[in-house]
């Protein structure tokens, strides 16, 4: 008996309004690394199912860059520290790091190795100093950063011989440094009126590039930093990032990214800076870019969307789809082939199970959390906080929706009717979505149903079993709860009522099974959770149950030998939100993190 995980469908990219978001990449291992929420993603671009997260850090991550030998990564966050660990780990596991080091006492913006892989710079918004040059395993100053009044957004080093540095604030001054160790040089002030938003050296070194939301691009010499040309307008809105590559021909390039969605590749020869190519790549702000060939990009948007783009066209060869927010809800498709997920911000992206392929569920979609999907005859169904119950397919949302008369706590199929669960009450509707009946209850809390009963949790613990549709007491009585009802659950193997187990989890971490047919306990072991549980669903056959909570761990357990069950620790940081079953042997989870996990049980 056992739980294996398969994959790790990542989160995307964390995003900040008008903060840079810097990215790097592998080409050894045709990896991608970024910040997401509180972890690190190493995110494979040939292979959904091979990405990984580092979870060393406790603050909200900002950024993450290879070393350029690809062996290790350097990562900070909103609270100061950088961290590098092993890039070569296929696991999460945070005791893999080489080093932790309090930089500064602030958010880190930037992080650059030097062309040793030994030596790190980390800059940001810090109270005493904005940043500071390290190595990389002992933490050992090797320099102090300097001449900036205001926070740095970016830093990079030269990749050659003799080293230099460079750094762009939101002073709009660039400051060049020389070493190791490294020292003040001198401070560019003028060429930028507004924030220098990020700076990057060439692959050659002979230039430097910064750009800023003044709409500017400015050359620099790479040894000296004397300025040798700059380009006005260079783009419709502010530049929020550079990015350094080589075209085929050998010649060093770069590309930028703008606020207006737009990506334009660059030369510079000949004393000018010339527009090789341009993207349109989004509605909303790009806000990082890397090269990942000579020919081929990967841009952010704000969304934290992940464009393809390549020479060959002016539009995104393709976009990588998922959650920057924690995942509230999720459905399995009765035909086992798609996962849907919710997340906080209102988005619902479709999964194939069997690839991880995401698309996003397009069209008026909500605006705030999902609390739960269904689907009824092949049709889906989603509730949340914007008080709208809405109907979508795979390809978009469909313009039925029903405005609840309160915030939805969640939504039940009960056959071929829709369940409502309100704060004060139980709604059902027909196919046509015409409401039948209700049933008032106070301080509704969880909702379940089957084709011929409704199961309802309330804040006092109470427990109610409703007949469908016409939502009228059964007469069964169920056991109170000695906490709030955070979950109910519901299995019926047939259309006979008399058939239904009732699984009843609390704000506690206790889980209570109940027969439905006279309310009689049948367990009451399944107690290992040490925090509000999230989501009970059953197994087909009704033998087993998945169980997640906001202890970060997952459960199988059985009915017929409920002391047994199965565990794994730590699935999603700060909380398992939702589990479901993918027949019989396989579950997906979804967490806070915003990572979709599947995995194999062997029972």
């Amino acid at each position: 008996m056992s739980i294996t995980r398969d994959s790790l469908w990542a989160a995307l990219p964390s995003t900040a309004k008008g903060v840079p978001l810097h990215l790097s990449f592998d080409g050894r291992t045709n990896r991608l690394v970024y910040p997401s929420n509180k972890a690190i993603i190493l995110r494979s671009l040939s292979d959904a199912t091979l990405s990984t997260q580092f979870i060393g850090h406790l603050a909200p991550t900002t950024v993450a860059k290879f070393a350029p030998s690809g062996y290790y990564i350097a990562s900070g966050d909103a609270s100061g520290i950088v961290k590098v660990f092993d890039s070569s780990s296929t696991t999460d596991d945070p005791e893999i790091e080489k080093g932790s080091f309090p930089i500064i006492s602030g958010r880190i913006n930037d992080v650059a190795w030097d062309s040793d892989s030994k030596r790190i710079v980390a800059v940001g918004d810090g109270k005493e100093r904005f940043g500071h040059f390290f190595t990389f395993d002992t933490g050992n100053s090797v320099g102090e950063v300097t001449g900036h009044a205001s926070q740095i957004n970016a830093a990079d080093i030269r990749s050659v011989r003799p080293f230099r540095a460079a750094t762009s604030a939101d002073d709009a001054a660039v400051v060049w440094f020389a070493g190791p160790p490294f020292k003040f040089v001198k401070a560019i002030r003028g060429e930028h009126t507004s924030f220098a938003t990020d700076i990057r050296f060439s692959l050659d070194g002979s230039y430097a590039v910064s750009v800023g939301m003044d709409r500017k691009i400015v050359i620099y010499d790479g040894k000296e930093g004397d300025v040798l040309a700059r380009l006005i307008n260079a783009h419709d809105g502010g530049i929020l990032a550079v990015a350094a590559g080589k075209g085929d021909s050998g010649v060093a390039q770069f590309a930028t990214a703008s606020t207006t969605g737009t990506v334009k590749l660059w030369d510079y020869q000949e004393s000018k800076v010339n527009e090789l190519h341009r993207w349109e790549v989004a509605s909303d702000h790009i806000m990082g870019l890397v090269f990942t060939s000579s020919t081929t990009l990967v841009a952010v948007s704000s969304s934290g969307d992940i464009y393809a783009l390549s020479i060959s066209s002016t539009k995104p060869e393709y976009v990588l789809y998922g959650h920057q927010k924690a995942i509230t809800a999720a459905k399995v498709s009765s035909d086992l082939k798609k996962l849907y997920t919710g997340s906080y911000d209102g988005r619902i992206v479709e999964w194939e199970l069997a690839t991880g392929e995401a698309k996003l569920i397009a069209g008026d979609g909500h605006g705030s959390l999902i609390t739960d999907i269904i689907e009824i005859s092949g049709s889906f169904y989603s509730s949340a906080w914007d008080d709208k119950i809405k109907s979508f397919s795979s390809n978009s949302f469909t313009s039925y929706e029903i405005s609840a008369p309160s915030q939805p706590k969640g939504i039940a199929a009960a056959g071929e009717y829709l369940i409502l669960a309100l704060d004060d009450a139980i709604n059902s509707y027909d196919s046509s979505m015409k409401q039948l009946a209700s049933f008032k209850s106070s301080s509704v809390t969880a909702v379940s149903a089957t084709s011929s009963l409704v199961a309802l949790g309330t804040q006092t613990g109470e427990v109610v079993l409703l007949s469908v549709p016409d939502l009228k007491p059964v007469g069964i009585k169920i056991a109170p709860a000695r906490a709030a009802v955070s979950v109910v659950s519901l299995w019926s193997d047939t259309e006979e009522y008399n058939k239904t187990l009732l699984a009843v989890g609390d704000s506690t971490g206790k889980i209570f099974v109940y027969n439905a047919k006279d309310g009689s306990l049948i367990t009451s072991r399944w107690a290992f959770h040490t925090a509000r549980v999230t989501s009970i669903t059953w197994r087909s056959d009704g033998k087993y149950a998945a169980t997640g909570s906001l202890d970060t761990n997952v459960f199988v357990y059985s009915v017929e030998k409920p002391a047994k069950n199965l565990k794994v620790m730590g699935v999603h940081r700060d909380g398992v939100n939702a589990v479901a079953w993918v027949g019989n042997n396989k579950i997906v989870t979804v967490g806070a993190d915003a990572c979709v996990k599947t995995w194999s049980v062997k029972l």
